[in-house]
């Protein structure tokens, strides 16, 4: 009797960096985000044959394939031709818990971080679908919790800070210096909500898109479909 085999292969993954979290001492930072895709993502998956994991600290979102050039085992491509271009989004909604442990802004009403592929920020080796830390200027207004850089050094404001009253980085009771110097959400991924228009309140939205890229090492297919799978990475600043 013939056998049928169905191959599921790695769309992208998505790796949640957070030193305050570890899967393997049972504190997964799923315990604390959620993960969801929007109601167009799920009709996408349910089209494309595609569905997605939130493994150790890892968003998996996975498609049905199919070999490329059988009887090699790899490469794969899509098992179901993609004739559109389309995003995957998922919202991420978080608890008091994560927002304890995170140097970040307090989102969901004006504002939401945003991440992408449609981005260019890949540092030894690492894919981020972060902005490069935004650079700090006193005649910006600045939320509590974000994060900017200054002179090669990283500050995170502790309260608000208005336009209007010109405060300096320096000032020691607005602005909390950050060791070590590293790439981490920041002031640049905090996005006006209605510019986003996520379908629901959130704390974040994550969107992979299969065009339009800027940095082709973001792509999610090569030629013919071959799936490249590539490994993308979010990282936060733990309070801890």
């Amino acid at each position: 009797m013939d056998s049928i085999k169905t191959i599921y292969t790695e769309l992208f993954n998505v790796k949640l960096e957070h030193k305050a979290y570890s899967s393997a001492k049972g504190n997964s930072i799923f315990n604390e985000l959620q993960v969801g895709p929007d109601e167009n993502t799920m009709a996408l998956f349910k089209r494309y044959e595609m569905d997605y994991r939130c493994i150790d600290n890892m968003i998996v979102c996975f498609i049905r394939s199919d070999l490329l050039s059988p009887p090699l085992k790899e490469p794969k491509k899509s098992y179901v031709l993609l004739v559109e271009a389309f995003k995957v989004r998922f919202l991420l909604k978080v608890t008091r818990g994560f927002l304890d442990k995170t140097q970040v802004a307090s989102t969901g009403v004006k504002t939401v971080y945003y991440f992408t592929n449609k981005i260019n920020n890949v540092q030894s080796s690492n894919k981020y679908i972060t902005k490069v830390i935004e650079t700090f200027n006193a005649a910006n207004s600045y939320d509590a919790g974000t994060i900017v850089n200054s002179a090669g050094a990283s500050f995170a404001a502790l309260q608000p800070i208005k336009s209007v009253d010109s405060i300096a980085i320096n000032n020691t009771a607005f602005w909390k210096k950050l060791l070590p110097v590293e790439q981490v959400v920041n002031n640049a991924d905090l996005q006006d909500i209605a510019a986003v228009n996520p379908s629901e309140n959130c704390f974040a939205v994550v969107d992979i898109f299969n065009t339009g890229t800027i940095n082709t090492t973001y792509n999610l297919f090569g030629s013919s479909l071959q799936l490249l799978s590539p490994l993308y990475t979010i990282p936060f600043k733990s309070k801890i």
